[in-house]
């Protein structure tokens, strides 16, 4: 493909029309970075790369041990292909590509606003394809694709469309009602806005504004979320009426993972008392939750907070990469200072990672999509540092 640009429209467009398509290309994708990669044109640089091979490594070789050829794929999947973000070099970072990928973003999220609402009159709650956490990580990135548009626009009718689809993506997000899309979400926005608050070429009163609009959607989409799931009551009744929660109680809000946690460590008590020092040292590998004693409530994952559950999965040497990655990131983010008004244009890539990183604390920091979001961080880095 001459023009390297429209390879991140394809992988776009298909990560929202069918993940089955989108994995199909993420791997044609990988193989051509590979080959790059023989042919010494790309490097493996950049600010996350000793973090990510510090939890591809004891990922792929715990599941090779312990799991098996069987296993060996999912492993790839959700490690492995992360190495997308070191095909970040192939790009030339520009305004011209990352108004082209937000633009991509907010066409295909309108056409999934149409189908989830379509969907929902049907009994369903989902986009074109999963469930609601797709529904936190599609619209996500939409709201922050159409916010940056409206920042950049110049044509009133057309910024107060971005405006307005801002409103509507967003709101996507809290009435899913899950946990992880809300923290990843409002995370997202609060880096946003402290690169925006920085940045001397805008009106501060402006980005005052603006948070204050966003802070009003937090809360009435946390309040949507209250009276969806009664089980969001208990956190209030915690922490303003100082109601002791029963474990029967602690489960209902954890969505059961507090068990999950506790099964799991469990296993890492076992390993610890029978002395298994290399699966402590590089995990139990993928899907280690259906091979295990006790097995997970869930199946393949003792899915509870990632320390636990990743401490299985990958290890010391995995959970100290993630907790390095963490520190990588933000510490960048957190770094850049904007140079002239255009470079607003690219924030929504430069910020998106926080969702996962945040709000995968309770499930996880993996989705099937994130080597695609990986690439597209790389590529603001590159551009930032530019």
């Amino acid at each position: 493909m001459k023009n390297k640009e429209n390879w991140l429209i394809v992988l776009f467009a298909s990560a929202y029309i069918s993940i089955s398509l989108f994995t199909v290309f993420i791997v044609i994708f990988l193989l051509y970075e590979i080959y790059k990669f023989l042919r010494k044109e790309i490097k493996l640089s950049g600010e996350l790369k000793l973090p990510l091979f510090m939890i591809i490594t004891p990922s792929i070789l715990s599941t090779s041990l312990y799991g098996g050829l069987k296993e060996l794929p999912g492993a790839l999947n959700q490690t492995f292909f992360n190495i997308s973000y070191f095909a970040k070099d192939l790009f030339t970072p520009s305004e011209r590509l990352f108004y082209k990928v937000n633009l991509t973003i907010i066409i295909f999220c309108s056409i999934e606003a149409v189908v989830t609402v379509f969907n929902y009159y049907r009994g369903l709650e989902q986009p074109i394809w999963g469930g609601p956490f797709e529904i936190g990580i599609v619209f996500s990135l939409g709201s922050l694709s159409a916010f940056t548009m409206f920042l950049l626009e110049k044509d009133k009718k057309i910024k107060s469309l971005y405006f307005l689809l801002f409103i509507i993506f967003t709101f996507f997000v809290f009435y899913t009602g899950k946990r992880n899309p809300i923290l990843g979400i409002t995370s997202s926005y609060l880096i946003l806005f402290v690169l925006l608050i920085r940045f001397r070429g805008i009106s501060k009163k402006f980005i005052y504004v603006l948070s204050g609009i966003f802070l009003v959607l937090v809360t009435v989409g946390t309040f949507i979320a209250v009276e969806k799931f009664p089980k969001y009551k208990l956190l209030f009744e915690v922490v303003f009426q100082g109601k002791e929660l029963s474990e029967n109680e602690i489960n209902e809000f954890s969505s059961l993972r507090w068990q999950i946690g506790k099964k799991g460590l469990e296993v890492i008590k076992k390993d610890i008392e029978n002395g298994n020092y290399l699966p402590l040292l590089i995990g139990h590998g993928y899907a280690a939750g259906t091979r295990l004693d006790p097995p997970s409530p869930v199946g393949r994952s003792y899915e509870s907070i990632f320390l636990i559950s990743e401490l299985i999965n990958i290890g010391i040497l995995g959970v100290l990469g993630l907790i390095y990655l963490m520190f990588r990131y933000f510490k960048f983010v957190l770094g850049v200072r904007l140079k002239n008004y255009n470079q607003i244009i690219a924030i929504p890539f430069l910020v998106f990672p926080t969702y996962y990183l945040v709000g995968g604390i309770f499930s996880g920091i993996w989705d099937a999509i994130l080597p695609l979001y990986f690439l597209m961080f790389g590529i603001a880095e590159n551009y930032f540092k530019k």
